[in-house]
């Protein structure tokens, strides 16, 4: 047990940054980039079968939004920050995702961790999301979902079950997989 909570723990900190500070930087893996065989964790954190951790938050245009909102819809809930390089690399990801399952109703809910309004902003614009991007200041919402490093996403069914997570960017071959549990 104590081997197999230690090689968790290690994925978490080779999948996402750590948690670096308000607009801290992110160092990049060896080479630039996502390092080719990188470790992705997937699992549900402990979360897996339970509600989703309820929460109202304000986004960047200053509304409250909750997620008991958006029970009845699939939901990726994913806990982001401009700094992190994972993150930019995941955001095209979930842009495509969110279109092509937009019949489906899927809706991704950004939180934004350790970082400004303003970062956060700029960097929703240059990567041409749409999706509500939500601050969590005191981070009592990541706490809720017990995340330690980012990014980490939940896959959250319409009835409001987390039904898995990714830590650090779900490799693009399998995110159909995971958005299928959650979609029917």
């Amino acid at each position: 047990m104590a081997r197999a909570t230690t090689l968790f723990a290690a994925g978490l900190f080779v999948a996402g940054c750590g948690s670096l500070g308000l607009g801290g930087a992110a160092a990049p893996a060896p080479g630039g980039g996502a390092a080719a065989g990188s470790v992705i964790v997937v699992g549900a954190g402990g979360l897996d079968g339970q509600p989703a951790p309820r929460f109202r938050l304000t986004d960047l245009q200053g509304q409250t939004l909750s997620l008991a909102a958006f029970i009845g819809q699939p939901l990726i809930v994913n806990f982001w920050a401009s700094w992190c390089i994972p993150c930019q690399q995941e955001f095209p990801i979930y842009r495509q995702a969110r279109e092509r399952y937009a019949a489906q109703g899927l809706e991704v809910l950004g939180i934004i961790y350790e970082d400004s309004a303003e970062n956060a902003r700029r960097f929703m614009a240059r990567e041409g999301a749409t999706w509500p991007a939500l601050l969590d200041p005191d981070g009592s919402v990541a706490r809720a979902y017990r995340v330690t490093a980012i990014p980490t996403s939940f896959f959250v069914d319409r009835q409001g079950i987390v039904r898995d997570a990714s830590y650090g960017p779900p490799p693009e071959d399998a995110l159909a997989a995971y958005i299928a549990q959650i979609v029917r």
